[in-house]
């Protein structure tokens, strides 16, 4: 089986305020360090449920954080900036029956980002296993991917505080979670997401500018005083239509 593993930092146990996530910060390599034994956790609990090819996207920040030499030598890595962001090398025609999410966050508001990724992997027939991150991210994967291993490294306590369990033992339950959603996906247990046309994504910027930016995107419309609505005849549209908005909304203070 084919397995798809994207990893982000924010929602990974031990990493608890933003500052951490960003390459100047001093605790960056520490926070990099504890991504990549969830992500090696992920890929010992894939094989061991029966993969026998992983790709593993670094889907944080410039996805260039994750040091190869420090991987599982069974999964090949994907780094660097990318176009299809954190669904990157997944693709229509990749043949990966699986999709892995790990250090996954919940969003200010709506879970917009995140469904947006699982959305497209379910327009290329690939099914979202798991979902790794913090409580509040379960609570808003739970109506979407129901089907899912939805594991719980750390508690939200307001945006920069969280209560994390000790590495050693999130690992763990990312493992035999991931080893279950691999299992679970053999037997036919698992099904890919399917977002019913018209597909609307809806985002909240920053701020108004932001938005204004991401607003131009053919099809976007504002809403609110930061937001903006794009409506697509389906998920591959949707995902791309979502993706130009942020980048726009990037470049402006």
């Amino acid at each position: 089986m084919k397995v798809y593993i994207s990893v982000d930092m924010e929602g990974i146990a031990g990493v608890s305020h933003p500052n951490p996530t960003g390459r100047a910060d001093a605790g960056y390599p520490a926070a990099v360090d504890l991504m990549v034994g969830e992500a090696n956790a992920a890929i010992e609990g894939a094989l061991t449920g029966g993969a026998d090819e992983i790709l593993l996207n670094d889907s944080h920040g410039g996805m260039y954080n994750l040091r190869p030499a420090d991987l599982h030598p069974a999964a090949r890595v994907l780094q660097g900036q990318k176009a299809w962001s954190m669904v990157a090398g997944a693709g229509p025609d990749a043949g990966f029956e699986l999709a892995i999410f790990v250090g996954y966050h919940a969003r200010a508001g709506h879970p917009r980002g995140t469904i947006a990724h699982t959305a497209v992997l379910g327009a290329w027939g690939i099914a979202v296993g798991l979902v790794a991150g913090d409580d509040a991210l379960a609570d808003e994967v739970a109506d979407w991917l129901p089907w899912a291993e939805r594991i719980i490294v750390k508690t939200a306590s307001g945006g920069n505080a969280a209560a994390s369990f000790h590495p050693t033992f999130a690992r763990d339950l990312i493992r035999s979670g991931a080893e279950r959603a691999v299992r679970r996906a053999a037997a036919g247990e698992l099904q890919p997401l399917v977002v019913d046309p018209p597909v609307v994504v809806e985002v909240d910027y920053r701020n108004a500018i932001a938005a204004d930016y991401a607003a131009i995107i053919p099809g976007a419309e504002r809403v609110g005083d930061r937001g903006v609505r794009f409506e697509a005849p389906d998920a591959v549209t949707a995902y791309r239509g979502f993706l130009a908005g942020v980048r726009l909304a990037g470049i402006v203070d």
